[in-house]
Protein backbone atom coordinates (compact mmCIF):
# COMPACT_ATOMS: atom_id res chain seq x y z
CA UNK A 1 0.00 0.00 0.00
CA UNK A 2 2.95 2.23 0.86
CA UNK A 3 4.44 1.29 -2.23
CA UNK A 4 0.97 2.40 -4.38
CA UNK A 5 0.52 5.85 -2.59
CA UNK A 6 4.84 6.99 -2.99
CA UNK A 7 4.27 5.76 -6.25
CA UNK A 8 0.48 8.01 -7.18
CA UNK A 9 2.73 11.01 -5.26
CA UNK A 10 5.67 10.93 -7.54
CA UNK A 11 3.33 10.80 -10.66
CA UNK A 12 1.33 13.84 -9.48
CA UNK A 13 4.64 15.50 -8.54
CA UNK A 14 6.00 14.69 -12.30
CA UNK A 15 2.60 15.74 -13.79
CA UNK A 16 2.44 19.50 -11.46
CA UNK A 17 6.05 19.91 -13.06
CA UNK A 18 5.00 19.95 -16.47
CA UNK A 19 4.18 23.35 -18.41
CA UNK A 20 0.63 22.80 -19.86
CA UNK A 21 0.45 23.32 -23.70
CA UNK A 22 -0.95 26.57 -24.76
CA UNK A 23 -1.64 28.21 -28.11
CA UNK A 24 0.82 30.88 -29.05
CA UNK A 25 -0.65 33.53 -31.73
CA UNK A 26 1.81 35.36 -34.46
CA UNK A 27 3.38 38.26 -32.68
CA UNK A 28 2.56 37.41 -29.11
CA UNK A 29 5.98 37.21 -26.72
CA UNK A 30 7.36 34.12 -26.71
CA UNK A 31 10.17 33.10 -23.95
CA UNK A 32 13.62 32.89 -26.02
CA UNK A 33 15.24 29.22 -27.88
CA UNK A 34 18.52 28.44 -28.40
CA UNK A 35 17.70 27.05 -31.56
CA UNK A 36 16.13 29.03 -34.55
CA UNK A 37 12.48 30.14 -33.54
CA UNK A 38 9.39 31.70 -35.78
CA UNK A 39 10.56 34.51 -34.22
CA UNK A 40 13.99 34.23 -35.41
CA UNK A 41 13.02 34.08 -39.01
CA UNK A 42 10.28 36.38 -39.37
CA UNK A 43 13.17 38.75 -38.29
CA UNK A 44 16.14 37.63 -40.18
CA UNK A 45 13.36 37.92 -43.07
CA UNK A 46 12.08 41.45 -41.97
CA UNK A 47 15.71 43.07 -42.14
CA UNK A 48 16.53 41.22 -45.24
CA UNK A 49 13.51 42.47 -46.74
CA UNK A 50 14.07 46.16 -45.65
CA UNK A 51 17.40 46.23 -47.12
CA UNK A 52 16.13 45.16 -50.45
CA UNK A 53 13.39 47.53 -50.11
CA UNK A 54 16.26 50.75 -49.31
CA UNK A 55 18.01 49.55 -52.06
CA UNK A 56 15.80 50.57 -54.54
CA UNK A 57 16.36 47.35 -56.74
CA UNK A 58 12.36 46.51 -56.67
CA UNK A 59 11.85 50.21 -58.55
CA UNK A 60 10.80 49.80 -61.79
CA UNK A 61 9.87 52.95 -64.51
CA UNK A 62 8.12 50.49 -66.65
CA UNK A 63 5.30 49.70 -64.39
CA UNK A 64 6.58 45.96 -65.01
CA UNK A 65 6.69 43.78 -61.83
CA UNK A 66 9.87 41.42 -61.84
CA UNK A 67 9.04 37.53 -62.32
CA UNK A 68 11.87 35.38 -59.41
CA UNK A 69 11.90 31.73 -58.88
CA UNK A 70 13.75 30.63 -56.00
CA UNK A 71 17.12 29.25 -55.86
CA UNK A 72 19.03 26.35 -53.22
CA UNK A 73 18.72 28.11 -49.43
CA UNK A 74 20.97 25.86 -48.02
CA UNK A 75 20.81 25.14 -44.42
CA UNK A 76 24.36 24.94 -43.21
CA UNK A 77 23.11 25.51 -39.45
CA UNK A 78 23.70 22.25 -36.53
CA UNK A 79 19.56 21.13 -36.61
CA UNK A 80 17.16 20.44 -38.76
CA UNK A 81 15.52 23.80 -40.02
CA UNK A 82 13.43 23.65 -43.34
CA UNK A 83 14.61 26.76 -45.36
CA UNK A 84 11.35 27.53 -47.11
CA UNK A 85 9.96 28.65 -43.77
CA UNK A 86 12.27 31.70 -44.24
CA UNK A 87 11.50 32.05 -48.60
CA UNK A 88 8.07 32.04 -48.24
CA UNK A 89 8.43 34.79 -45.67
CA UNK A 90 10.47 36.62 -47.79
CA UNK A 91 8.47 35.33 -51.35
CA UNK A 92 5.23 36.17 -49.50
CA UNK A 93 6.02 39.64 -48.83
CA UNK A 94 7.89 40.94 -52.36
CA UNK A 95 4.23 39.21 -53.82
CA UNK A 96 2.56 41.56 -51.48
CA UNK A 97 4.44 44.44 -52.58
CA UNK A 98 3.32 44.55 -56.20
CA UNK A 99 6.48 44.64 -57.73
CA UNK A 100 7.20 40.45 -57.87
CA UNK A 101 5.73 37.63 -59.06
CA UNK A 102 7.16 34.43 -58.31
CA UNK A 103 7.21 31.77 -60.40
CA UNK A 104 6.39 28.13 -59.90
CA UNK A 105 6.87 27.05 -63.42
CA UNK A 106 10.70 26.94 -62.58
CA UNK A 107 12.45 26.37 -58.91
CA UNK A 108 15.54 25.05 -57.41
CA UNK A 109 13.52 22.65 -55.54
CA UNK A 110 10.60 20.19 -55.49
CA UNK A 111 8.70 21.81 -52.88
CA UNK A 112 8.78 25.26 -54.84
CA UNK A 113 7.45 23.73 -58.21
CA UNK A 114 3.68 23.22 -59.48
CA UNK A 115 3.73 19.67 -61.15
CA UNK A 116 0.40 20.84 -62.46
CA UNK A 117 1.48 23.59 -64.72
CA UNK A 118 3.21 20.96 -66.99
CA UNK A 119 0.09 18.50 -66.37
CA UNK A 120 -2.14 20.87 -67.73
CA UNK A 121 -0.09 21.06 -70.86
CA UNK A 122 0.31 17.85 -71.27
CA UNK A 123 -3.62 16.84 -72.50
CA UNK A 124 -2.87 19.21 -75.46
CA UNK A 125 -4.57 17.54 -78.27
CA UNK A 126 -6.93 15.59 -76.03
CA UNK A 127 -10.22 15.39 -77.18
CA UNK A 128 -11.08 15.02 -74.21
CA UNK A 129 -10.41 18.74 -73.24
CA UNK A 130 -11.34 21.90 -74.66
CA UNK A 131 -8.29 23.03 -76.69
CA UNK A 132 -9.68 26.76 -75.76
CA UNK A 133 -8.44 26.33 -72.45
CA UNK A 134 -5.65 24.29 -72.16
CA UNK A 135 -1.97 26.28 -72.27
CA UNK A 136 -0.38 26.66 -75.72
CA UNK A 137 3.33 27.10 -76.52
CA UNK A 138 5.08 30.10 -75.73
CA UNK A 139 2.87 31.03 -72.43
CA UNK A 140 5.25 30.17 -69.51
CA UNK A 141 7.41 33.31 -68.72
CA UNK A 142 10.67 32.75 -67.81
CA UNK A 143 11.96 34.11 -64.51
CA UNK A 144 14.19 37.47 -64.50
CA UNK A 145 15.82 36.70 -61.11
CA UNK A 146 16.34 33.94 -58.68
CA UNK A 147 16.49 34.23 -54.83
CA UNK A 148 18.89 32.17 -53.40
CA UNK A 149 21.09 31.73 -50.15
CA UNK A 150 22.54 30.20 -46.83
CA UNK A 151 21.99 29.77 -43.21
CA UNK A 152 25.37 29.49 -41.21
CA UNK A 153 26.27 28.77 -37.62
CA UNK A 154 28.64 29.38 -35.62
CA UNK A 155 29.58 28.82 -31.69
CA UNK A 156 32.33 30.33 -30.30
CA UNK A 157 33.35 30.02 -26.61
CA UNK A 158 33.50 33.23 -24.29
CA UNK A 159 35.76 33.74 -21.78
CA UNK A 160 33.47 32.99 -18.83
CA UNK A 161 32.39 29.81 -20.36
CA UNK A 162 29.27 30.17 -21.77
CA UNK A 163 28.39 29.73 -25.42
CA UNK A 164 27.64 32.38 -28.18
CA UNK A 165 25.35 30.90 -30.96
CA UNK A 166 25.79 32.71 -34.23
CA UNK A 167 23.07 32.53 -36.85
CA UNK A 168 23.82 34.13 -40.20
CA UNK A 169 21.42 34.38 -42.76
CA UNK A 170 22.62 35.10 -46.17
CA UNK A 171 20.39 35.85 -49.03
CA UNK A 172 21.38 36.64 -52.55
CA UNK A 173 18.88 37.83 -55.54
CA UNK A 174 20.53 37.10 -59.07
CA UNK A 175 19.79 38.78 -62.48
CA UNK A 176 19.54 35.65 -64.40
CA UNK A 177 19.84 36.72 -67.85
CA UNK A 178 23.42 38.84 -67.01
CA UNK A 179 24.28 36.23 -64.36
CA UNK A 180 24.93 39.45 -61.94
CA UNK A 181 24.67 39.40 -58.51
CA UNK A 182 21.68 41.86 -58.11
CA UNK A 183 21.10 42.24 -54.74
CA UNK A 184 22.62 40.51 -51.14
CA UNK A 185 22.16 41.10 -47.49
CA UNK A 186 23.53 38.93 -44.37
CA UNK A 187 21.49 39.50 -41.02
CA UNK A 188 22.89 37.77 -37.71
CA UNK A 189 21.07 36.65 -35.31
CA UNK A 190 23.26 36.01 -31.92
CA UNK A 191 22.20 34.15 -28.59
CA UNK A 192 24.06 33.13 -25.14
CA UNK A 193 24.19 30.30 -23.34
CA UNK A 194 25.30 28.32 -20.61
CA UNK A 195 28.07 25.72 -21.96
CA UNK A 196 25.83 22.70 -21.09
CA UNK A 197 23.40 23.53 -23.53
CA UNK A 198 23.38 21.58 -26.24
CA UNK A 199 23.31 23.55 -29.71
CA UNK A 200 22.10 20.19 -31.68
Amino acid sequence: MKKCMMALVLVALVAGCRTPTRVVYPGEHTQPTVGLGNADVKRAASEMLQSLYRSGRLDRGDGQMYVMTVGKVKNDTQQRFDTDILTSYITQELMNSGKVVVTSAMAAGADNRDEMIDAARSVRNDPEFNQATVPQLGQKVAPTHSIYGKIIQQVPRLDNGDQQIEYYFQLRIDDVKTGFQWWQNQTEIIKITDAATPTW
